[in-house]
């Protein structure tokens, strides 16, 4: 799908029917888990982060924002300038699992053995009991947090690598509803960046349809002698040079490169000796093929 003569482009409309939060927390002194550099694999959970769960309908929620003061002056009624007053990234969530790690980013403390004082003063786990303390004096952990999302085969995915919890929804216990767990995490500073977005998705290169996969096929399966055919396909990668190959070199395709969308048109001409047989003919752009079927070549039609 191409984009209009308006340049609108339907092909680049994106949902976001599948993802997954992660987080990691960092230590107070040391290095945590090294940040992702890739989408990664969609489903599994980069290297030393933890799968955060089940998130309600409301899906996950990022929010990058700036703030900016206008700089007036004397000579002008408009501002002449903004100036960055600040900067923030936020994502909020509702959790619906109640786990380890919901529970302890949701009351910032971690779950410990209860223990209870025997008889001789001493103290003594209590068998299958856990207790998590609310301090008076809480302090602030810091996390690294991982946000994917896809549609079938394009994918992205937001990388904080410095971030606290800077807000807390209530927890309603209801009958007929599961507990959730509202969390707003702020991104804080990280050598200059509050994150960064990565993406298999053809920004710049053009639209790519969501789990498309390469295909190729012919206009026609029979040709004569002296003929020609086209080999069309999708899916290839945007204005990726597109090899046809034919079996014989008496069938000779023409140069060509995929469009911005990944779809190609490719012309086959074939020469009036050319062998009357069936030829295999498949299609490529350098990192995917296809075959685009068998094409026979019947005899030119005789002159009298």
């Amino acid at each position: 799908m191409a984009a209009d003569a308006k340049g609108n482009d339907a092909g680049r409309i994106r949902f976001a029917p599948d993802g997954a939060l992660y987080f990691a927390p960092l230590p107070k002194s040391g290095s945590g888990p090294k940040p992702p550099t890739d989408c990664g694999v969609k489903g599994v959970a980069p290297s030393g982060y933890t799968p955060m769960g089940y998130v309600d309908e409301g899906g996950v929620t990022i929010t990058p924002s700036i703030s900016s003061d206008p700089v007036k002056v004397w000579q002008s009624a408009v501002p002449v300038l903004y100036n960055v007053k600040e900067a923030s990234f936020q994502v909020k969530a509702t959790l619906l699992e109640t786990n380890l790690a919901t529970t302890e980013l949701f009351f910032g403390a971690e779950w410990k053995p209860a223990m209870e004082r025997g008889s001789d003063g001493s103290e003594r786990p209590i068998k299958d009991t856990w207790r998590l303390d609310l301090s008076s004096t809480p302090e602030l952990s810091e996390i690294s947090l991982v946000v994917d999302w896809s549609q079938g085969a394009v994918q992205y995915r937001a990388v904080i690598e410095r971030a606290m919890i800077s807000d807390r929804g209530a927890i309603q216990l209801q009958r007929a509803e599961a507990g959730k767990f509202e969390l707003t995490i702020e991104a804080l500073d990280a050598s200059g960046r509050l994150g960064y977005v990565l993406t298999n998705d053809a920004i710049k290169d053009g639209a790519v349809l969501p789990g498309e996969k390469f295909q190729a096929d012919l206009s026609q399966e029979t040709v004569k002698q002296g003929g020609e055919v086209h080999v069309t396909g999708k899916g290839a990668k945007p204005n990726a040079p597109i090899t046809v190959t034919t079996g014989d070199p008496k069938l000779v395709a023409d140069a060509g490169n995929a469009s911005p969308n990944g779809a190609f048109d490719i012309r086959v001409t074939v020469a009036p000796d050319a062998p009357l047989k069936g030829f295999t003919i498949s299609a490529s752009d350098g990192e995917h093929s296809a075959q685009a079927g068998t094409l026979t070549v019947e005899a030119k039609a005789q002159t009298v």
